[in-house]
Parts: C-alpha cells; sequence; structure tokens
C-alpha cells in the first residue's frame, strides 16, 4: 500500500490540475464566443457598407429620373433589381443571428435597409404613375418619386450610421477605422 506522504501530494496534484484544466477550457470557450461575435460584427459592417454603396448608386438613379434624365419605364427594371438586392442584405444580416432574428447590434441596421425598400416601393408607385396613367397622375407620381427619393437619402445616411455604430462595437479597432463613406 502506498505511503500517505506520497498520496497527499498527488491528490493535490491531481486536484489542482482539474482546477486549471477548467480554468483553461472556460477561457477557450469565451474567446471563441467573442472571436465569434466580432466576425458577425464585421460581416454587419461589410454588409452595410456594401447596403450603402446599393443605395448610393440608386440615389442617383432616381435622381436622373426626378430630374427627367432618363424615362421612369427604364428605371423600373433597375428599381426592381435593387429591392431584390436590398432584400438579400437584410436576408444576410437575419443569417447572422439565431434562427430568424438578427442580432442585437443590428436590429438598427435592419429597420433601415427596411425602410430603404419601402422608400424603393414608393419610387416604383410613382414610376408607375408616369409611364401609365394619364396625364392628371403625372403630378401626384413626381411627387411620389421626390418623397421615395427624400427618403432614400435618409436611409442611406441612417445605415451609414449604423455602420459606424456596429464598427465601433468590434473590438478590434482595425475594423473600425476601415469603414469609410463612399466620396469621403
Amino acid at each position: 500500500m502506498p505511503d500517505a506522504g506520497v498520496m497527499v501530494p498527488l491528490a493535490v496534484f491531481f486536484a489542482v490540475s482539474l482546477a486549471v484544466a477548467y480554468l483553461v477550457w472556460r477561457v477557450v470557450l469565451a474567446g471563441g464566443r467573442l472571436r465569434r461575435e466580432a466576425q458577425r460584427q464585421r460581416t454587419a459592417v461589410q454588409i452595410a457598407h456594401r447596403a450603402d454603396m446599393a443605395v448610393s448608386e440608386l440615389a442617383a438613379l432616381v435622381d436622373d429620373v426626378r430630374r427627367r434624365k432618363i424615362e421612369p419605364e427604364v428605371a423600373r427594371q433597375t428599381l426592381r433589381a435593387s429591392a431584390e438586392t436590398i432584400r438579400g442584405f437584410s436576408e444576410d444580416i437575419c443569417a447572422l443571428g439565431s434562427g430568424d432574428s438578427p442580432p442585437a447590434f443590428a436590429v438598427g441596421l435592419i429597420g433601415e435597409i427596411d425602410r430603404t425598400k419601402r422608400a424603393i416601393e414608393l419610387i416604383e408607385h410613382g414610376a408607375e404613375m408616369l409611364a401609365e396613367y394619364a396625364i392628371e397622375r403625372h403630378g401626384e407620381g413626381e411627387t411620389a418619386i421626390k418623397r421615395g427619393y427624400l427618403n432614400l437619402l435618409h436611409a442611406r445616411e441612417a445605415i451609414r450610421v449604423c455602420g459606424d455604430q456596429i464598427a465601433a462595437m468590434s473590438d478590434e479597432r482595425a475594423d473600425a477605422t476601415t469603414w469609410r463613406r463612399p466620396g469621403r
């Protein structure tokens, strides 16, 4: 039978090594969770940047329609494609969360993307009025396009702000400094 002088230090060593192993395991789990959260935030910032670029391009097109540089009928296909692109951004952000719900840090961004979708719908409505209805409805169509255009500009600015806020939350300062607004 082993001596008690040998068994006590072995038992203490075993207990301490179990405690250290448990602490290392908890640190690895917490680090993995933080790393995944940071990656989700970086992805949300990239989506916000892509949405900002898409809305900027769409705003230029709508401005041309508003100024009658291009016909509303020509712009309608682009508006439909833009609506699908914006819907895709919304789905991409929701995919970052658990289930169908977006992550908590991206709820504001989802709201602004939905605002963009509503602005596009209003612009499409105005373009339909200009393209299909009698001349009496042209004033209403122009008003709908102008209102939709302003809503689009406000949504674009709000998407930028949401992207800046998400980037600021990120632990890695390098990601927070890579968010740049187009033209600045």
